[in-house]
């Protein structure tokens, strides 16, 4: 066994190292090259980045995968973040059977409310192990320092032997999520909510208006036709390019209907992060507007189709000649001063270059079809600040909403009275007192969302 006499260094510029003149070398690229020739590469972390975990592992040549064993232990400090953990190991998994790896373990050590903590990296060559021990988990993007054993060592061999026997493979089902017994595992149970913005996407202005002149032309266009694809709703009246290529306009109002049908903020508390919302109410809201989100992808994607081809091109210029020339016609009508757009033309062809680069790729497109967006709520308790700041925000929304009682206060705010037992004239430090007590008292279960059946 040898340790090495230099030291391995994530980003050793935070500290002023100079890996040309100090005893130390660049951590990512002393594990890259030793991965280059592996024959088994053994990953031990308590937490991951599954990116450039995949891409250590890549580092072993195509030709050579299929006979290079690959071994992943992960840990778990909160057993709420099963769900995600499972999905995210698997994906790992996946991606290296995809990228030629045949004999492969990715497990995860589930042991609470002990974290699995340790950081270790177990590169074999044929028969000579290379082993990086010290505070890197895998994929860290943060300064690092690891130390680099070659050789034998019985008790490091026996130790990740012990840690594989007890993980759980990804292959296997989830164990079920434990009691949700602190605060911290109730919050991690939930998800975030948001709902992106409306954008003008398809609209372009070819007239610039002040608030006066565009008072008078909305009153005139309210009682006659004649300005081709123009967008009422629009600041400067624009030319819609959906109405253009022969399809049906939306300015967001669809979208917007539909998250209001559903009235998603009474399913959330307002906190520093956005809408909490617990995963009961999220699965339902997502089947209730899947739909709705479906038919925009399938409009968004009619659209790029038309838009890549030349005669849709070439149609949505010229109707952009229409529009301009019927809009100019009614301004010279009314004496309605307008500022047109600088380098109109040029400007309008950049634009249609623009749309076409979004459109043309599919995850935009799903991006775009979204109404709303629900996102697994992040492990922010490694930080004190952060998770102050979120957990008072929470009890101070509650609070007021609790206050100002009736209807509006939604059935999370219901649900969330009666499973801690307020009566409404809390303040938020007694509020998070009782969620704590209550916690520890009685887990809190799922039907706890939805017992009283009426709806958001």
């Amino acid at each position: 066994m040898r340790i090495d006499d230099k030291v391995f260094v994530h980003h050793p510029e935070l500290i002023g190292l100079d890996p040309e003149t100090a005893a130390c070398e660049d951590l990512e690229s002393a594990l890259h090259e030793a991965a280059a020739g592996a024959t088994e590469i053994s990953i031990l972390g308590g937490y991951y980045n599954t990116d450039r975990m995949i891409a250590l592992c890549k580092r072993v040549p195509r030709a050579y995968r299929r006979d290079c064993r690959v071994r992943i232990a992960i840990g778990l400090e909160a057993t709420a973040l099963i769900p995600r953990t499972w999905t995210d190991m698997r994906g790992v998994e996946g991606k290296l059977r995809q990228a030629g790896f045949r004999d492969i373990l990715v497990s995860v050590v589930t042991s609470s409310p002990v974290h699995f903590h340790t950081k270790l990296f177990r590169i074999l060559r044929t028969t000579q192990p290379i082993w990086f021990i010290g505070s890197a988990n895998p994929g860290s993007r943060r300064h690092e320092l690891m130390v680099r054993l070659s050789g034998r060592h019985d008790a490091l061999s026996a130790y990740v032997k012990a840690v594989f026997e007890t993980a759980q493979p990804v292959t296997n089902a989830p164990p079920p999520i434990g009691e949700i017994i602190t605060p911290r595992e109730f919050f991690l149970t939930g998800v975030l909510c948001h709902k992106p913005p409306v954008t003008r996407l398809f609209t372009f202005d070819a007239f610039r208006f002040s608030p006066s002149a565009r008072d008078l032309l909305a009153a005139i266009l309210a009682g006659e036709a004649g300005v081709e694809h123009a967008r009422p709703r629009t600041e400067g009246f624009g030319f819609g390019l959906r109405s253009a290529l022969g399809m049906e306009e939306s300015d967001g109002a669809e979208p917007e209907e539909t998250v209001q049908r559903i009235q998603y903020r009474r399913s959330a508390i307002e906190t520093v992060l956005g809408l909490w919302m617990p995963r009961a109410y999220a699965a339902e809201i997502e089947r209730r507007v899947e739909g709705e989100e479906d038919t925009r992808l399938i409009r968004l994607s009619a659209l790029a189709a038309a838009l890549r081809s030349e005669a849709g091109r070439e149609r949505a210029v010229a109707a952009f000649a229409d529009h301009v020339r019927s809009m100019q016609t009614v301004l010279d009508r009314h004496n309605i001063p307008a500022q047109p757009v600088q380098d109109r033309q040029g400007a309008f062809a950049r634009f249609l270059d623009s749309r076409n680069r979004t459109l043309a790729d599919e995850d935009r497109r799903i991006r775009l079809s979204r109404v709303l967006t629900l996102t697994d709520m992040p492990d922010i308790w490694g930080d004190v600040h952060a998770a102050d700041a979120f957990e008072t925000s929470f009890h101070e929304d509650l609070a007021s909403r609790l206050a100002a009682g009736g209807v509006g206060a939604g059935r999370i705010v219901r649900s969330l009275a009666r499973g801690i037992d307020l009566s409404g004239g809390e303040t938020p430090e007694e509020i998070a007192a009782a969620l704590a007590y209550r916690l520890e008292a009685r887990p809190w279960i799922d039907d706890e969302w939805t017992i009283d059946g009426s709806g958001a």
